[in-house]
């Protein structure tokens, strides 16, 4: 019995070629990037629902496709990655891959500081001049880390005990850091609770840290859970940090969400800011304590252990 063009069109969409699945991406990136314009702008009328309609059918159609062929994805990406060196310990290794993520979000921080140094010049904000000099912080942090790692590997040698017991320090010293990161999100929070006219905001802007807030959050808390398995000091730092990125980003995204959908900034936008700024500091600080806390009794340990001062020449 011959199949209707219909039935033919719905059999096709369950099985389609590889060049149908790359035009289904384009178009459905096109037609979120529409959406968008047209929210940000304020409505084209008709053709706002159907870029509306347009994105949604198509992001639940690549979802479908993501989601029926990432078996066979997998398996391809996971055969190429591992005729190469660098990609095979990408896939293969943790901590390998924790430290070139590691990398990304020090050049992501960096263009984030830029970023907000630019729209505090623009905007003429203390707000985006504090989050700037806290993601400036942050990133010499992410750096210090990297660097650091570099050199106790270098300096420990095959020496597995010399190379933990550096790693512990570093993790210490992490903690000490985000303590002292306090003085400049202390001035962001109580800078925002003091103001009395909101910052500039745009809705791209609320569009864009919503998304990215999200994107920070689940990977961040995600990881925290993973690397626990490892008991690796160094891959913790940079875990921990991750943590705490997010959570400022949770505030940043409070106060955009404020900014734009609210009319006038009350009291009681401004005491919500400061809970939520109070509770971020707060979970730095617990952070910072528990890391300077633990890594301290590890070395304690591990001196009764090995006999040795815990000092490094």
């Amino acid at each position: 019995m011959k199949q209707s063009f219909a039935v033919r069109i719905l059999r096709y969409l369950k099985e389609p070629a590889l060049w149908f699945c790359v035009l289904a991406g384009i178009l459905t990136a096109g037609f979120i990037v529409g959406a968008v314009m047209a929210a940000a702008i304020g409505g084209l009328g008709w053709i706002s629902y159907v870029l509306y309609a347009g994105a949604a059918v198509l992001l639940a159609y690549m979802i479908y496709i993501m989601i029926r062929f990432a078996p066979q994805a997998k398996t391809a990406i996971v055969e190429k990655a591992k005729r190469h060196r660098f990609t095979e310990n990408l896939i293969g290794d943790y901590g390998f891959r924790t430290i070139v993520f590691a990398v990304c979000s020090f050049a992501v921080s960096v263009a984030y500081v830029i970023l907000n140094a630019v729209l505090a010049v623009l905007a003429v904000s203390v707000w985006y001049a504090s989050i700037a000099g806290y993601y400036l912080f942050l990133s010499g942090l992410r750096f210090g880390i990297l660097s650091g790692g570099y050199k106790i590997r270098q300096k420990a040698g095959a020496d597995a005990k010399k190379y933990y017991e550096g790693k512990l320090k570093l993790y210490r010293g992490c903690g000490i850091a985000l303590l002292v990161l306090e003085t400049a999100l202390g001035a962001a929070v109580t800078q925002m609770v003091l103001s009395e006219s909101p910052t500039v905001h745009t809705q791209i802007m609320a569009i864009a840290s919503a998304a990215y807030t999200f994107y920070k959050v689940t990977l961040a808390i995600y990881n925290l859970v993973k690397v626990k398995r490892y008991k690796d000091p160094l891959l913790q730092s940079f875990r921990n940090i991750n943590l705490t990125d997010a959570s400022v980003s949770l505030l940043a995204l409070q106060t955009t969400l404020v900014a734009v959908f609210s009319e006038s900034t009350d009291v009681k936008m401004n005491v919500l800011n400061g809970v939520t700024g109070f509770c971020v500091c707060m979970l730095t600080i617990v952070l910072g304590i528990f890391m300077i806390v633990s890594a301290s009794r590890k070395l304690k340990r591990l001196k009764e252990e090995t006999g040795i001062d815990g000092r490094t020449e």
